[in-house]
């Protein structure tokens, strides 16, 4: 049975791939050549497939000996990786933390935690992951990271969201636009601007998407309260339906219902948002005629500025994004803390103009599985960022909490 191969097998398997003799390697592992063998032939007679190809010169790899050796390397090294931590974890002095987040947050908040964090805690291990928000929430709750930092997405079983801060979205334009030179741009004045922006992977377009006048809350700019500048029939847009991450979709291939679900959620929320902005675009042609004027006589109507927000260049990365917008292809939408980002990888070639009526905010939070609790030494990390963060010279408009 497949069950009996043991870690033992595993290594004497990946010793004599890698000395290329039955001798060498038993010298190297402090057993004797036939001990060796045996070990080899019973990992063989288990697998029911020869693992190399021996002559009387020399001893290589099979082709199912050459595909299985970096699996067994990886297995070998993700068990002496958990040994450490458990013997670090037994200490109280380590073991290793896995941080999935979005890339604002590593590039603006975690460096300064973790200089802090390596020096009094020298033997601890951090991986770090840099995805979007709904492939933060899917690496956690697959077990892949300890906890993310990212924006809110699909409601995911035992998922939870603890909310950390908030910053608005804003225009990111070139300093000669004129935009630069205004103190708030309403979301309205984007219509006609050439636009680039982040690809439908992206939890920052979601986020837009729903945020944007969709929402006819009273107050907003342009509109009654309630009418978001639907069709009649027209249903709203879910702000974690918009999109769905290949990680989703992958998982609908294989067939999990409740990724399938999300996937049709999401695409049915992707063809609402084509639906609106055909509408918006047919409603504003009809009200040209009109003198500017609504079909039914009223001084105005309601136009959704986001859904006509069709980018001429999309990216998954926020940098590319920013390069397009420094050399002059267009205007795009972002938070601040991502266009700050953005900002260092063209200094002085960027300005930052926030967005108003309505004003919107991106929630950044912690994200962990509710049914299994942080290791000792991911919950000091975790709570020095809580601790420190705030105290860090980020944008004034972030809202803590």
């Amino acid at each position: 049975m497949l069950s009996s191969i043991s870690l033992r097998h595993m290594r004497v398997f990946v010793a004599v791939a890698d000395h290329g003799t039955f001798t060498a390697a038993a010298e190297v592992l402090g057993l004797t050549p036939s001990g060796l063998t045996a070990t080899i032939r019973q990992f063989e007679d288990v697998a029911g497939t020869p693992l190399f190809d021996r002559t009387t010169r020399q001893v290589t790899l099979s082709a199912t000996g050459a595909r299985f050796l970096p699996t067994a390397r990886r297995l070998i090294s993700e068990f002496e990786e958990a040994l450490g931590d458990l013997d670090a974890l037994s200490k109280g002095i380590g073991g290793t933390i896995r941080i999935a987040a979005a890339p604002s947050v590593l590039t603006r908040i975690l460096p300064g935690v973790i200089s802090r964090f390596v020096d009094e805690h020298p033997d601890a291990r951090l991986r770090l992951d840099e995805l979007n928000a709904g492939e933060v929430h899917e690496a956690v709750a697959r077990n892949e990271a300890d906890f993310g930092i990212a924006g809110e997405w699909h409601a995911l079983p035992d998922i939870a969201f603890s909310p950390l801060f908030s910053d608005r979205f804003g225009v990111l334009c070139r300093p000669t636009h004129a935009f630069a030179r205004r103190s708030a741009i309403a979301w309205s004045e984007l219509a006609d601007q050439a636009f680039v922006g982040l690809g439908p992977e992206s939890g920052t377009r979601a986020m837009m998407a729903a945020q944007g006048s969709w929402a006819g809350d009273a107050g907003d700019a342009g509109g009654a309260a309630g009418s978001g500048g639907r069709g009649a029939g027209e249903v709203p847009v879910d702000p974690a339906e918009v999109t769905a991450s290949p990680a989703v979709k992958r998982a609908a291939a294989l067939g999990l219902p409740e990724a399938q679900m999300a996937l049709r959620r999401a695409n049915a929320s992707e063809r609402a948002i084509e639906r609106v902005a055909k509408a918006t675009l047919a409603k504003r042609a009809e009200d040209a005629k009109n003198g500017g004027r609504a079909a039914d006589g009223s001084g105005s109507t309601m136009i959704d500025p986001i859904a006509q927000l069709r980018p001429i260049v999309e990216t998954s990365n926020t940098i590319t994004l920013a390069a397009m917008v420094a050399e002059g292809v267009g205007i795009t939408v972002l938070p601040e803390l991502a266009a700050r980002v953005a900002d260092l990888a063209a200094p002085g070639k960027l300005a930052f103009v926030p967005l108003c009526d309505p004003v919107r905010k991106r929630p950044i939070g912690i994200i962990t599985r509710q049914s299994r609790s942080l290791s000792p030494i991911a919950r000091i990390f975790l709570a020095m960022v809580m601790e420190q963060a705030p105290k860090m010279d980020l944008p004034a408009a972030i809202e803590w909490g």
